[in-house]
């Protein structure tokens, strides 16, 4: 007979196999995140998982919209604050969410996990996991300084960019991935504000 868990009870292993799923694909990429190591770390049995999550690549779509929702609440206190995002406020966001955002699953996806998160998640869950397009939109509303004709394709652009080198750091320089992303978002930055 399966266990059954009040409300917060339910929350509280939801959150720790958030948790414990990406730290597991941290260290391990998430080919290798095992449901298995996953609901043992948790301490909980392998078939609870999917009360929780309908798959693996779920629960990096619910990490990957958690983290999105945080970004987005980072931006609007941004915004309630000041009244406006800045050239600086913006750069300050995509260098921390490329380089240093420890919770960012974006960060420690492969373009083969990406690949097998298209197949695999429903169409729209996917659509938007990767909508860069619809946040920058929504974010440049808000912009000081920004350019009257600036190239939105670009912009979305240098994102991709930026994505596909984290993607494939594995094949790159170490030592030069920062710098490059870095180069990236002052790229991305002109082509916003004057």
């Amino acid at each position: 007979m399966p266990k059954i868990y009040s409300n917060e009870k339910r929350q509280e292993i939801r959150n720790q196999l958030m948790l414990v799923g990406l730290e597991l694909i941290k260290q391990n990429g998430l080919k290798r995140m095992s449901i298995q190591e996953l609901t043992k770390k948790v301490g909980i049995a392998q078939g609870t998982f999917y009360n929780f999550f309908s798959s693996k690549e779920m629960l990096v779509y619910e990490l990957a919209d958690a983290y999105q929702k945080r970004t987005n609440q980072q931006l609007e206190k941004i915004i309630q604050s000041k009244g406006y995002l800045e050239r600086n406020d913006l750069g300050t966001l995509y260098s921390r969410m490329f380089l240093k955002d420890e919770d960012n699953v974006y960060r420690f996806i492969t373009r083969e996990d990406l690949q097998n998160l298209y197949t695999r998640l429903p169409h729209d869950c996917f659509r938007r996991m990767t909508d860069v397009k619809a946040e920058m939109e929504l974010n440049l509303l808000h912009a000081r300084e920004k350019k009257e004709n600036y190239d939105l394709d670009a912009v979305i652009n240098w994102i991709q960019i930026m994505n596909l080198t984290i993607q494939n750091k594995d094949i790159l320089v170490a030592a030069g991935v920062a710098k490059m992303i870095l180069r990236m978002i002052e790229n991305m930055l002109d082509e916003l504000f004057i």
